[in-house]
């Protein structure tokens, strides 16, 4: 019986060892069913209003090893440089690109001034000194300090800047807040709403609210809240099949929106422009854009280049400019790394 045993355990050992060299053996012949979901070496782009220099967030990546073969981008491992990691600055010629901190700055905004950048860390948000050449990290001020808040937006005269708080309960409103970026006092504006923007010269801003029907997000609702009214204005109805739609920004200058959409059918994702006058959509960019600022004069857009196929190169992962009005592209920052292929 100890024998038969024996004979047995080997058989599943040895059949075990089998599958397992089978199936490296004929891993060429298809893509291994895990993924690896590489991050982006760049991310948040945002134009000074100065209209000369970019920031962003920047995670450099040192090595991409396809160890599967170049045909499964999927499961490509990634090297990244930590100790070049920071917000960045570039000029937006392309120019002198560099290192100013040594850590991101989450969702970050810079004051219509150019003076402050907003930004948010550890679900809060802070506004920091800028000189138009370094950042003064002994003067951060915290003006949250309740919830989890992101996405700072600056009123066209610097005075407020609205929020997202996202904790929802019998103490905390969840929606769009606002704190004085002077004194700190915090006002819940509008309930369960997001992303918000000022217009431009107004008292104004946009913001979204999902729509639901019988439980099912059927879209967004678009709208504009008057600070100084309180009130309430619908601008726009986003229906299926783009449903999740997110990142509205009021151009600077003109009367459009910039918005990314998302869903089911990849052509219909990517930045849109939506006329707030008239109420007619353009799609912009198919599938390729993420986080997007617009330009001081509302005619360009430094947007995230995204690698929708999981596969960062020398263009993908990287920012890029685009002209609104004629469509054309130019490539703003470079991935330099080293390429393995097994």
């Amino acid at each position: 019986m100890k024998t038969l045993n024996l004979l047995l355990f080997l058989f599943i050992i040895i059949t075990f060892f089998s599958a397992c060299k089978k199936n490296t053996d004929n891993k060429k012949d298809g893509c291994p069913m895990f993924s690896i979901v590489p991050e982006q070496p760049y991310d948040n782009p945002i134009w000074h209003p100065s209209g000369q220099i970019i920031g962003f967030n920047h995670k450099p990546i040192k090595e991409i090893n396809y160890a599967y073969g170049y045909d499964c981008p999927m499961q490509a491992s990634y090297t990244y440089d930590d100790e070049a990691t920071g917000f960045y600055l570039i000029n937006a010629d392309g120019t002198n690109q560099r290192k100013v901190l040594p850590y991101y700055l989450q969702t970050p905004v810079w004051s219509h001034d150019g003076q402050w950048i907003a930004f948010v860390n550890g679900g809060q948000i802070y506004k920091m000194p800028f000189d138009g050449v370094n950042f003064d990290t002994t003067a951060i001020e915290q003006l949250t300090f309740n919830g989890n808040n992101f996405f700072p937006a600056w009123s066209p005269d610097d005075n407020l800047i609205t929020y997202e708080q996202s904790v929802c309960s019998d103490n905390l409103i969840c929606g769009i807040w606002s704190v004085d970026a002077n004194t700190h006092s915090n006002i819940s504006l509008v309930s369960y709403a997001q992303y918000s923007d000022w217009i431009h010269n107004t008292s104004s801003f946009i913001y979204s609210k999902n729509s639901y029907l019988n439980g099912t997000d059927i879209g967004d609702t678009i709208c504009k809240y008057n600070y100084i009214t309180n009130t309430n204005y619908l601008i726009k109805f986003i229906s299926e099949p783009r449903t999740d739609n997110r990142y509205f920004k009021y151009n600077p200058v003109y009367n459009t929106i910039a918005y990314c959409s998302t869903g089911d059918i990849p052509e219909e994702n990517g930045i849109w422009i939506l006329e707030d006058t008239v109420n007619t959509q353009e799609q912009l960019l198919v599938s390729e854009a993420a986080s997007f600022s617009w330009s001081p004069d509302g005619k360009y857009l430094v947007y995230l280049y995204r690698a929708n196929n999981y596969r960062i190169d020398e263009e993908k992962g990287a920012l890029w400019i685009i002209d609104v009005e004629t469509k054309e592209k130019r490539q703003l920052t470079h991935n330099q790394f080293n390429l393995i292929i097994n």
